[in-house]
């Protein structure tokens, strides 16, 4: 892992985004606000949404021929769900320019590297971005320009990919308040599977598994620990089928921490307890300290 620092200046004519939800949306509004971008358009089935997103001012015009579309971008950012996004990177890659370029914002990236370069081949114009910055809330309506400010933005280039289109990419993120880090694709899918993927798993599970009628019972710690069970069950699906290897290996290691607090709680060993709640406070301080300090 390679973390990157530099202060950005980047100026792009035509920025596509293809779904223009939350992320999608948001990256749009912090790209018009850095005044990085002239022209914003926007990609999809869903005519009458992406009107209103004309509307709301998110993009400038909309365009439903993603071939037509592609053919006037000079970037264009995927930000469709993760079982849609290789597909969708193909049918565009169709009609883009030759010095254009293809990035997205999915949580996983080896499937989607491997679909792409099974199809289009060496050479192809996809590099690979995943802004780690999101929320439970979907649609352009909750879009925020600062959504990636300070948010780590790993960047999973492969081996043919052309150091110009990382540097880039590098650029291009950093406008939008991002800090950069550079990994394999089957690097980020490992790491993104114990500190995404398997946590949204827990709280899902934690969620169903409080009767209805104790809900009244539940307090803030409930809420802290299951707000991301609120996220689009469609798009979790997706993400648990396409790193299902990683969050497997991520739930054996978490088991076995939990069956070490559990075995100590039924021992009522107050000592082994102590010492496993205080490893757990110093990891979750040294998270929050990072976040504190970025």
């Amino acid at each position: 892992m390679k973390p990157v620092s530099e202060k950005p200046e980047l100026s792009v004519q035509t920025l596509a985004i293809r779904g223009v939800g939350l992320i999608g949306g948001s990256i749009a509004k912090a790209a018009r606000k850095a005044r990085i971008v002239q022209e914003i358009i926007g990609i999809g089935r869903d005519e009458a949404r992406l009107q209103k997103a004309v509307e709301h001012q998110i993009i400038d015009r909309f365009e439903t021929d993603s071939k037509l579309a592609a053919s006037q971008a000079d970037l264009i950012v995927v930000c469709t769900p993760v079982d849609c996004i290789a597909q969708d990177i193909i049918q565009l890659h169709s009609g883009l320019r030759p010095e254009a370029l293809i990035t997205d914002a999915g949580s996983v990236k080896e499937q989607i590297v491997r679909e792409v370069a099974e199809k289009l081949g060496a050479g192809h114009r996809y590099l690979g971005s995943h802004p780690l910055a999101g929320s439970e809330k979907t649609g352009f309506e909750h879009a925020e320009a600062d959504l990636f400010q300070n948010a780590v933005v790993v960047l999973t280039p492969e081996e043919q990919s052309s150091k110009n289109d990382l540097k880039f990419l590098e650029t291009f993120w950093k406008s939008l308040g991002g800090k950069i880090t550079i990994m394999s694709p089957a690097e980020h899918d490992r790491a993104l599977a114990a500190t995404s993927h398997l946590p949204h798993l827990i709280a899902a599970a934690l969620a169903s598994s409080v009767p209805e009628d104790q809900l009244p019972l539940a307090a803030t710690g409930f809420g802290d620990t299951t707000r991301i069970a609120s996220g689009d069950p469609h798009l979790w699906t997706s993400i648990f089928c396409q790193n299902s290897n990683g969050t497997l290996a991520a739930a054996k290691e978490f088991q076995q921490q939990l069956n070490a607090l559990l075995d100590a709680v039924e021992a009522k060993d107050t000592d082994k307890i102590n010492t496993l709640l205080k490893a757990a406070k110093t990891r979750r301080d040294l998270w929050q300290q990072d976040r504190n300090n970025p």
